[in-house]
């Protein structure tokens, strides 16, 4: 499954236990694909990569009561 569906199931998925499960798969996916553009910085995937991993974050603290790295202590 591609990074692009990967991230779009997590995106849409509502169950907790789920979003859990995904996370990792969705975010080994879209690391997976930052490797292997890393000889091409100028694709426009990328951008898509950086604005997913803004929003798998987003996600995590929000939907899964993950911490925010960025708050501070």
């Amino acid at each position: 499954m591609s990074w692009q569906n990967l991230f779009e199931s997590y995106v849409s998925e509502t169950d907790r236990d789920k979003l859990q499960e995904l996370v990792f798969e969705t975010e080994d996916a879209v690391f997976l694909r930052f490797r292997d553009l890393s000889s091409d910085p100028k694709t426009d995937e990328l951008l898509e990569l950086r604005h997913a991993t803004a929003v798998l974050l987003e996600i995590k603290i929000k939907k899964t009561g993950w911490a925010n790295p960025a708050a501070p202590e």
